[in-house]
């Protein structure tokens, strides 16, 4: 595969986005990762040709800047929760998306890869779901016209870094006693590598342009059996209360409510259908191998190590 000139990451200093930098490097001259903050992950400036740029991502005209000379534009955008007046599923999920189709255009940028969500529905209730479902829908009805995209529609993902077993590891260290909503949802989690490398291999692959790829792991888990890992993992006990449906809506009203937004309605609706498939991408890698590494304190020490040597770094 011959280098590409430029290559942008949105989304870039996140969990995926991260992952994903730290391989692609390598097949572009430069990666320029676009983000409200230069200095919000240290470890992409051990990478010799990734730049940060600092930069709004919802200003257009900024998107068409930052896009020129680009061969291949990359999104990982996506949040779990709304937090304030300028973070909603809204404009992350679609707003942004038809602002960064219309850079593409611009630029005539002729490859895009979009992270959507298992799920992702016009028509779901789950807000979060439903602007998912219409970012998709602009894509293949609107930016397909002119541009090469493929979509990733992953379960749950994890691996060093993420939002899942790293937040519930840190609940369950405080509390004793967990009620655990929505305990018989089920999942199909996806190492963060095997998603980061089907992404990899669909850049130059024809068959992949224009088409919606599921992303899920080798195994189906209830949430509930996901949480008892966790708890095996941290070598603790825990007494785990499955909530039934009505108690889950009554806690994510409740929670909603408080700091951090640990469980709201939205994500009580995301829950109702089950995160999993038989079709698209499957991972190989095995849950229970991988999660005990990164949930061990001593990990984030030896993944800065692997990051040093792979960037050709000495210290």
């Amino acid at each position: 595969m011959q280098k590409l000139r430029k290559i942008i990451i949105l989304g870039g200093t996140g969990f995926i986005g991260s992952h994903l930098a730290n391989k692609i490097f390598k097949l572009s001259e430069k990666v320029c990762i676009l983000s409200r903050s230069i200095n919000s992950n240290h470890d992409l400036k051990l990478i010799p040709n990734v730049e940060i740029i600092q930069t709004n991502v919802q200003d257009e005209r900024s998107l068409i800047h930052n896009f020129k000379d680009c061969d291949l534009v990359i999104n990982t955008i996506g949040i779990l929760n709304e937090y304030n007046q300028d973070n909603t599923f809204e404009k992350l999920h679609y707003e942004l998306t038809k602002k960064i189709s219309n850079a593409l255009a611009k630029n005539k940028i002729k490859r895009y890869l979009h992270i959507s969500s298992l799920n992702a529905d016009v028509h779901a209730r789950s807000e979060y779901l439903r602007t998912k479902g219409q970012a998709e829908s602009y894509l293949l009805e609107t930016t397909k016209k002119f541009s090469n995209i493929t979509i990733f529609r992953p379960s749950i993902v994890f691996g060093e870094d993420d939002s899942f077993f790293n937040k519930f590891s840190q609940i369950l260290k405080f509390a004793i006693i967990f009620p655990l909503a929505c305990p018989k949802s089920k999942f199909m989690p996806i190492y963060v590598d095997d998603l980061t490398e089907f992404m990899m291999n669909s850049i130059t692959d024809i068959n992949t342009y224009g088409q919606t790829f599921d992303a899920t792991g080798p195994k189906e888990y209830t949430f509930q059996e996901l949480i008892n890992i966790t708890i095996n993992t941290l070598k603790i006990k825990r007494f785990v209360v499955p909530l039934n449906q009505t108690l889950s809506r009554l806690q994510a009203r409740v929670f909603q409510n408080l700091p951090g937004k640990i469980f709201t309605m939205d994500n009580y609706y995301s829950l109702q259908v089950d995160s999993i498939s038989s079709s698209g991408y499957k991972g190989t890698s095995n849950l229970e191998d991988i999660v005990p590494r990164y949930l061990n304190i001593n990990y984030k020490q030896k993944r800065m190590m692997k990051l040093r040597k792979e960037s050709g770094r000495k210290k």
